[in-house]
């Protein structure tokens, strides 16, 4: 007799990792995301706490992120058209106000590359919120947090 596998067995087991993968991969992948997110929610409230205290000693919230007295990784960048200094890291892009929430923001971080992806925002009521900017990214903005959205598009992280 011959001692091994037949075909038939091999291909099973074959099949059986690859449906093992297809579901552990998208888990797997959101875990990372998370992870990434919650680095970001980090350094976003950071910044929204110095800024809360640059406008304890000015009377106005920072438009510039380097009045800020926080020390924020990553290389200096302009955004075009508004023309806001920000910081660039591997994974995000900080700054000390969203476009979309200029009157009501103080802190944001936008997930690099910025418009397949998603925005935290910290508001002056320091509301945190997620802005997908695409609809993948929507679940994902709603799982970070208590799932009750803000407005037609972001959703409450804290």
């Amino acid at each position: 007799m011959r001692k091994g596998f037949t075909l038939i067995e091999l291909l099973v087991v074959v099949l059986i990792i690859g449906i093992l993968s297809a579901i552990a991969l998208p888990q797997y992948e959101k875990t990372v995301e998370r992870a990434r997110a919650a680095e970001g929610l980090q350094m976003v409230a950071s910044i929204a706490r110095a800024n809360e205290v640059y406008k304890l000693s000015t009377g106005s919230y920072a438009t510039d992120i380097s009045m800020l007295d926080i020390d924020i990784p990553g290389s200096n960048i302009i955004t075009t058209p508004a023309k806001d200094p920000r910081k660039e890291t591997k994974l995000f892009q900080y700054g000390t106000r969203a476009y979309s929430y200029l009157n009501s923001s103080k802190a944001i971080a936008h997930r690099l590359p910025q418009e397949e992806k998603y925005s935290l925002v910290v508001l002056t009521d320091n509301t945190i919120i997620c802005y997908p900017h695409t609809p993948e990214y929507q679940d994902f903005c709603r799982s970070l947090g208590s799932g009750k959205k803000y407005d037609s598009d972001a959703y409450i992280v804290n």
